[in-house]
């Protein structure tokens, strides 16, 4: 019997106990613990583009924590790519943390104030 399986998102291998995919962060669906952390919206700019979508942050980490880990990607569900006349759904994308400008961290409607959203700066090294 193999300790491996493939992620039904992203085709890697992964152990098969795994909850949370390594590569993709996604939830694997069928745990009893999918409900361990958040999806957040972000939007971001890389390049010429901006995109906002759904980030999933793991239990007791900020979405600082993701920006800032050894990760070279920033990995987005729901994402959409904001143009000029109309939004295109791109769904899966994988953003290079070198490529981003800037991050902001989005809130739902009944969460707005004057000071939202957060905008974060991210820096590649």
């Amino acid at each position: 019997m193999s300790d491996t399986k493939e992620c039904p998102f992203c085709a890697e291998e992964i152990k098969a106990t795994a909850i949370i995919c390594r590569y993709c962060h996604t939830a694997l669906k069928g745990s009893e613990k999918t409900n361990m952390g958040q999806f957040v919206k972000i939007r971001l700019k890389a390049g010429e583009k901006t995109y906002f979508g759904d980030v999933f942050i793991p239990e007791h980490l900020r979405v600082s924590d993701i920006i800032n880990d050894s990760r070279h990607f920033i990995v987005f569900s729901n994402a959409v790519e904001e143009r000029k006349t109309k939004d295109v759904t791109v769904g899966f994308l994988a953003i290079n943390k070198n490529m981003t400008e800037w991050i902001e961290l989005k809130t739902t409607d009944e969460d707005q104030s004057p000071d939202a959203p957060t905008r974060f700066i991210y820096h590649s090294e």
